[in-house]
């Protein structure tokens, strides 16, 4: 006790900008409040009451909530774990009301907590600015470092697009050091990231045991989701219809906005990828309108909605170009560059001006994909490109991207 006591007294005099002499005159030394706050010596009631007062504090209520912080620290984390986005910024809240906070015992585990609070509301700039800081931390406790490496290993996925770099930090994170094994969901969406299918369905596996014994539902759906989007894309494997209405069901039930907008696009490119286009436009038009329009997500339906209606042959010309261009101008607001360049083909394609659609393919839209590492949207516009210069014959250009294709197997996906 005599330890946390001097502990908090020396934290609240350095807060308040005291000197040792001047927060003990009249009650001991120098030496004496020295070795009060370092705990190497006894002291009475009466003196840590009279410090305590000085300094203008409740030495009961500060020990209480000493003794709470790492509680409140552990809810904080599990709730952001766990998507629960409102509980998270109600602890956020009542946790920087604390000054105790910024003790030593604790600053580092906030800090990485805070982190991991920033990557869900993504916000990528103060992540960086934040992982920045803990780059220079010294000696770190076997769970900071581990949970530095998941902290990091999220930044690359979502915000740098390196997933190869993620997978690479997730996997040196060790378990019997880190006890949180949410993270295979991150390395399961890293694996899909590069189509790598069998790795990316066993880590989801591993991660949907843990989201069934915390019972968070959201998680569950997210990773059941993730799970079947790699057997649909197994071309020996075809999901059926009845598993997206189950998992539709289920977000219904619970009321899950946002898996149920992810479900209905993802149904969407289901029945888009197997031919059936008028019950994807439905489902593509439904995930649209539960979509706030000032968002990459609804560009991404919005996208497989005009791929859908474009394949279904039905509305005008006039009606798909105000589509693209709609697209289009939402894109350039958002300053999204995946959905400019994604659009702009749309317009191309719509205007049936084939020469603009490869050279602006060519020469904008694959080299960004590429460099920013869109596997997805890499692999489909370089085998469109491979075949575009072997009908022209240019087998020697054809030849740059046959390189990159030869060890991969290309899959039929609906892009612009």
């Amino acid at each position: 006790m005599k330890d946390l006591e001097g502990k908090i007294i020396k934290f609240y005099r350095e807060l308040q900008q005291l000197r040792q002499k001047d927060l003990v005159e009249g009650v001991c030394s120098t030496t004496h409040i020295s070795k009060i706050e370092r705990g190497q010596t006894e002291v009475s009631k009466d003196v840590i009451e009279i410090l305590s007062k000085r300094l203008g504090i409740n030495m009961k209520a500060q020990l209480e909530t000493y003794a709470l912080l790492e509680n409140l620290l552990k809810e904080w984390h599990e709730s952001i774990i766990l998507n629960f986005a409102s509980k998270a910024e109600s602890l956020k809240s009542e946790l920087e009301k604390i000054p105790l906070l910024q003790l030593q015992d604790f600053y580092r585990t906030y800090t990485l907590i805070l982190t991991r609070y920033y990557l869900l509301a993504g916000n990528g700039n103060t992540v960086q600015s934040l992982i920045n800081k803990m780059d220079k931390w010294m000696n770190l406790t076997p769970y900071e470092t581990n949970m530095l490496l998941h902290v990091k290993g999220i930044y690359f996925l979502h915000f740098k697009n390196d997933y190869y770099k993620a997978i690479s930090l997730l996997k040196e994170i060790d378990v019997n050091s880190y006890n949180h094994p949410e993270y295979n969901y991150d390395l399961a969406v890293a694996y899909h990231s590069i189509k790598a299918r069998v790795s990316s369905y066993y880590y989801a596996n591993k991660a949907l045991q843990f989201f069934k014994d915390a019972r968070s539902f959201s998680r569950l759906i997210d990773t059941e989701m993730l799970m079947l989007i790699q057997l649909e894309q197994d071309n020996f494997f075809d999901p059926k219809d009845s598993e997206y209405k189950r998992l539709i069901e289920v977000v219904d039930n619970y009321d899950l906005k946002k898996q149920r907008s992810l479900l209905l696009h993802n149904y969407g490119y289901h029945q888009l990828r197997r031919g059936h286009y008028d019950d994807a436009c439905k489902l593509y038009k439904k995930a649209m309108d539960t979509k706030d329009p000032n968002t990459s997500g609804y560009l991404g339906s919005l996208d497989g909605y005009l791929n859908a209606l474009t394949a279904q042959n039905i509305k005008s010309y006039d009606e798909l170009f105000l589509l693209a261009v709609k697209g289009l101008s939402l894109a350039k607001e958002l300053e999204d560059i995946v959905y400019i360049h994604i659009f702009q083909l749309h317009k191309y394609k719509l205007l049936r001006k084939d020469k603009e659609y490869f050279n602006y393919l060519e020469s904008k839209a694959y080299p960004y994909f590429n460099k920013s590492g869109h596997e997805f949207l890499t692999e489909h516009y370089r085998m469109k490109l491979f075949n575009y210069h072997m009908e022209r014959k240019k087998v020697e250009k054809a030849n740059e991207y046959a390189r990159h294709i030869v060890s991969k197997t290309y899959t039929d996906d609906y892009f612009v």
